[in-house]
């Protein structure tokens, strides 16, 4: 098969997708029976991008064309922005296919929180994903949800029929696992971090409701008077000054460490060294962080919303978002019970091996197939 896939993702930061399309990618390169090709939009300025992918780089103005062009008109025209490049299927693995014309297609659709969750989405996302994944979904061959929670919000919200979306897992890379002592003792002291910390890695948005972490971790500190600090991973995104005003309002500057993003080297350290993770996000389609904290070993103290107990299973501790008390009684059990903690690390370690790469990415060939007509 020739597989022309959308790389765009790698040009930005190593987010969830970036992950997704980097992983993807490497397992294409080893594949003696898939020739990939990798679209980019300008010139590879990003380490993500290894050096060895071929790359297919053209400059066509989609961004512009996007803003001013209906998709029934854009996708009607009699041109294909990739003319040149020899392929059976172009793979949109961020949301939304290009122009192909009579070219098959597969689109993978992360999540539908402009859809679902609107107020924690920003207005130029809306603007974009609103008018182009529905069109998107309904022109490719094939959709790729990465959980059933994603799929199901496909089929009700955007009216795909089921048996058009198939559900693939996502996944944590493998240097996700638990790191030495030394070794995180090492990292702690790089980062300048506490000894004894939760730790939420994402970033700052509406979505992933930090607000409400802050306000049970803000509670574990009235009720308990925890000794425990926070230690907050991710880069801003946006809508985040309410965050840091909660923390100054509350004389929180000494209890938190906002540290803004962390390369990936050192994340599993850091990982490991948590007393547990934080993740009370209101809406995720899958949520990768959740798997990279069990595979070092971590407990995890999650919501119950969206696809988060699809991921986290029966290994985790999952609450509803806003039940402050209960995340409070929870880091704190954490805090001072060694035996539960440690049968949680077991839980963890044990639903991480339930997820991988290559598991991924064998369902997505089969989808490929899928798209072709099972000829291939």
């Amino acid at each position: 098969m020739n597989i022309l896939v959308d790389a765009q993702p790698l040009l930005g930061p190593a987010t969830g997708i970036a992950r997704y399309v980097k992983s993807i990618g490497e397992l294409m390169q080893e594949d003696p029976h898939i020739q990939a090709t990798f679209w980019i939009n300008r010139l590879v300025k990003s380490i993500h991008l290894d050096a060895g992918w071929p790359v297919h780089n053209n400059r066509y103005p989609y961004k512009l064309i996007r803003r001013f062009m209906k998709p029934n008109l854009l996708y009607d025209l009699p041109v294909d922005a990739f003319a040149r490049t020899k392929y059976d299927l172009f793979h949109g693995t961020n949301f939304t296919i290009q122009p192909i014309r009579k070219r098959c297609s597969v689109v993978s659709i992360h999540d539908l929180a402009f859809l679902r969750n609107p107020n924690t989405t920003s207005a130029k996302i809306y603007a974009h994903h609103s008018k182009w994944v529905p069109y998107s979904a309904q022109r490719a061959e094939r959709v790729i949800a990465i959980s059933e929670q994603t799929k199901e919000d496909i089929v009700e919200l955007l009216h795909i029929p089921e048996s058009k979306v198939d559900v693939i897992h996502l996944a944590a890379d493998k240097k996700f696992k638990p790191v030495p002592s030394e070794a995180v003792r090492d990292t702690i002291c790089k980062y300048n971090l506490p000894e004894s910390y939760f730790l939420f890695v994402g970033t700052l948005e509406p979505r992933k409701n930090l607000l409400g972490l802050l306000q049970s971790f803000n509670q574990l500190k009235k009720t308990f008077h925890s000794e425990a600090k926070l230690v907050i991973v991710g880069a801003k995104g946006w809508k985040f000054d309410p965050i840091f005003q909660y923390v100054q309002e509350h004389g929180l500057q000494q209890e938190i460490c906002f540290t803004g993003f962390i390369a990936d080297e050192d994340l599993p350290a850091i990982y490991t060294g948590a007393l547990a993770f934080v993740f009370p996000s209101w809406y995720e389609g899958f949520g990768i962080p959740l798997l990279e904290a069990m595979g070092c070993g971590v407990p995890v103290i999650a919501s119950n919303a969206s696809s988060i107990p699809e991921v986290v299973g029966d290994n985790g501790i999952l609450l509803p978002p806003d039940a402050f008390e209960e995340w409070a009684d929870a880091m704190r059990q954490f805090e001072i019970d060694s035996r539960h903690r440690d049968s949680y690390i077991e839980k963890s370690l044990e639903r991480a091996t339930r997820f991988g790469w290559e598991q991924t990415y064998e369902k997505t060939k089969s989808t490929y197939r899928k798209a072709l007509g099972g000829n291939r």
